[in-house]
């Protein structure tokens, strides 16, 4: 007869995630997020990044046999990590300064955006209703909170 009991996890499970979140932990620095520095004549340069990092984990059980054997199963865990430069601090002998980078898809995101949002309104706008009239710029401001 089969009964249901949570089955153990192996310890080598418990030891693969204490591994995975050491390793998380040691890439969270911030050596990871500033870079070394570069010197160029009379100026330091200091890259600095953003980095995100990510895990999950996963488990599972299952019914045990009369034998004592788990029946069931499961385990899983991933993770990843995602860096980008943002910007660069330059020290030289007058000042030091931030530097942003400027993450162009960012910029071209933002602008394909706020151009399909004209083209919405313009097209409501252009569009005559059932009375024959057209949306007036009364209501264009009202729509968008002005």
């Amino acid at each position: 007869m089969i009964e249901e009991q949570k089955a153990t996890r192996p310890a080598t499970t418990n030891q693969t995630i204490e591994q995975a979140l050491n390793q998380l932990v040691s890439a969270a620095k911030a050596d990871a997020v500033f870079g070394q520095p570069v010197e160029r004549g009379n100026a330091t340069v200091i890259p600095c990044s953003e980095v995100s990092v990510g895990m999950g984990l996963g488990s599972g059980s299952g019914p045990i046999d009369e034998k004592g054997n788990s029946m069931g199963g499961g385990y899983g865990m991933g993770g990843g990590a995602n860096g980008r430069p943002i910007a660069a601090i330059i020290i030289t002998g007058e000042d030091v300064r931030v530097e942003p980078i400027m993450d162009m898809t960012k910029v071209v995101l933002a602008a394909l955006s706020t151009g399909a949002f004209m083209l919405f309104w313009l097209g409501r706008l252009s569009r005559v209703d059932s009375s024959g009239k057209r949306a007036s710029l009364k209501q264009f401001r009202k729509a968008i909170g002005g």
